[in-house]
């Protein structure tokens, strides 16, 4: 006897597991979403644990922790090529597992698994599954997907049946999960329900959260000073809660690291050099000082886990105040003067309904360019400490650093 876990999306139950939760379904979501709730099922009432989220918020999950569309289709045409390289083609015309590999492509696997998925009021487990639901092809891959579904056999696209021993090296759990989001409504709901392994004994509710608290699997920020690691830090917590857990921060206080832009480009030389197997995203400011490290950095041979991004291109600055030798103008500054105090919000960086205009200060010969930075900036950082303190979503700009943390999530994948 025992207890079981089940993963579900849009209603439809993918994955199920005996007495204990699979790590990589906790990573779907954040313990921000762990819910209990009572439900009357035939007169009783039961206490549910269950962790729910949206198929939008799942994806964002698996793409920080490394996953992403190239991958999924690299992993789907290896297996394949590995399942055909295995399959010679039989005598028996009708053999179903022939005809599976034969039609097997990624986009004819997507396309059938989105529709069953998307499928309003699916019961995998009714016979008549295909005449009620006319929308669902009966081609031998769409048919495989649901006796998957139905029998409880594990849902990967390129195994037809059961998985052997010395096969599992070719299974990505966080794939085979990631081809679910990837071909579902970003809006439908990813559930975990957890209510039999709790309510059994197996697990402990603390044990579920304590996942969460001791997770290591994180992705690395790094940037040129700690400003960047200040800000960046406690507006995830602001903004983007449900993703904290999935982030750490380089620590500039503790052990007084030096900050620049030259020192962040000799950090990612380093954490190369040293084979430092953590994701990591360095992230330069957009300028010219910047342009010149990122260019000499293009000679060596940085680790794949380690995305180098300059801040994005903000619309605002495309005219921008500037002080020059020409006095007063209004300039394009992204890729010349585009630092983390741009992205404070308008609250911050104006004053008198005026932004704090951007001062030029060295010629950069080797690209043919000035350097600038933003004026009064010791004021602007006392400002958004402030503000970040008294957080106001309604009533405060935090568009800019919102656009940011989206550009910052797409990074790892």
């Amino acid at each position: 006897m025992g207890s079981y876990c089940e993963l579900s999306i849009n209603g439809v139950d993918l994955y199920v597991v005996k007495n204990t939760f699979s790590g990589t379904h906790l990573k779907l979501f954040s313990p921000f979403e762990f819910i209990k709730f009572n439900e009357d099922l035939e007169g009783e009432e039961y206490e549910r644990f269950v962790l729910r989220t949206s198929v939008k918020k799942a994806k964002t999950r698996l793409e920080i922790l490394g996953c992403s569309e190239r991958k999924l289709q690299t992993y789907f045409n290896k297996g394949l090529a590995y399942q055909k390289s295995n399959y010679s083609e039989p005598e028996d015309d009708n053999n179903e597992q022939y005809e599976y590999y034969r039609d097997l492509t990624f986009e004819k696997y997507s396309n059938a698994l989105r529709t069953v998925l998307e499928t309003p009021n699916l019961d995998v487990f009714d016979d008549e599954i295909m005449n009620k639901h006319p929308n669902i092809s009966n081609d031998i891959i769409s048919r495989l997907i649901v006796e998957k579904l139905s029998s409880g056999n594990y849902l990967n696209p390129f195994f037809y049946d059961e998985i052997y021993e010395n096969e599992e090296h070719l299974i990505d759990p966080m794939l085979d999960i990631y081809m679910c989001t990837f071909c579902c409504d970003e809006d439908a709901t990813v559930e975990y329900d957890l209510t039999g392994i709790v309510d059994g004994g197996w697990v402990k509710e603390s044990e579920i959260l304590m996942f969460y608290n001791d997770f290591m699997d994180t992705t690395v920020i790094v940037t040129e000073g700690k400003t960047d690691i200040n800000v960046l830090s406690k507006s995830l917590e602001v903004l983007f809660p449900e993703y904290q857990h999935l982030f750490t921060f380089f620590d500039f206080y503790s052990y007084k690291a030096d900050g620049g832009t030259s020192y962040l480009a000799k950090l990612l030389k380093s954490f190369s050099a040293a084979k430092i197997k953590n994701r990591i995203i360095a992230i330069f400011d957009n300028d010219t000082a910047a342009q010149v490290e990122i260019q000499n950095l293009l000679s060596v041979p940085i680790l794949e886990s380690i995305k180098i991004m300059k801040l994005p291109v903000l619309d605002f600055c495309f005219s921008y105040p500037t002080n020059g030798p020409s006095g007063r103008e209004y300039s394009n500054i992204n890729g010349l003067a585009v630092s983390i105090e741009l992205f404070f919000g308008e609250d911050v960086i104006k004053n008198d309904g005026e932004f704090f205009p951007i001062q030029w200060t060295n010629y950069v010969e080797k690209l043919d360019k000035y350097q600038g930075s933003i004026i009064n900036k010791s004021e602007i950082i006392v400002k958004m400490d402030e503000k970040l303190k008294k957080p106001d979503l309604e009533n405060q700009d935090w568009d800019k650093l919102s656009f940011l943390w989206e550009t910052i999530f797409k990074q790892s994948s």
